[in-house]
């Protein structure tokens, strides 16, 4: 189980899926990410854009059931763009909004197995 200073859970990831689908989040890609994941698809950037980023450019649309867009189904459920996935997906669930907001950080744990309250 890893830990970070200050946070107040252990994390290991258990592949349910469940951090994945909280409702309510989003995951911004920046231009060296989206060019990456591109890639790693075989799309060119403005097919990549176009498919699976919100108008904005900067944020991937949600999936079924405001699921990521590439979350894979399956026991054990999975990415399907890991080895390129965004920053933000790479460094969950040490985010600062989750170490600073008890109210979120309680709810994220509730919804995925892999975090556990510090005792």
């Amino acid at each position: 189980m890893e830990t970070r200073a200050g946070y107040p859970f252990r994390w290991q990831c258990r592949r349910s899926g469940n951090c994945c689908a909280i409702p309510g989040g989003f995951v911004r890609v920046d231009a060296g990410e989206a060019a990456a994941i591109a890639a790693f698809l075989g799309l060119d950037e403005a097919a990549f854009r176009s498919r699976y980023l919100q108008p904005d450019g900067e944020r991937l649309k949600d999936g079924l059931g405001n699921r990521c867009v590439f979350l894979q189904d399956g026991a054990p459920a999975g990415c399907a763009i890991y080895p390129v996935r965004p920053a933000k997906c790479a460094s969950f669930p040490f985010w600062p909004e989750l170490r600073d907001d008890p109210e979120l950080s309680a709810r994220v744990q509730r919804t995925c197995p892999g975090l556990e309250p510090l005792p």
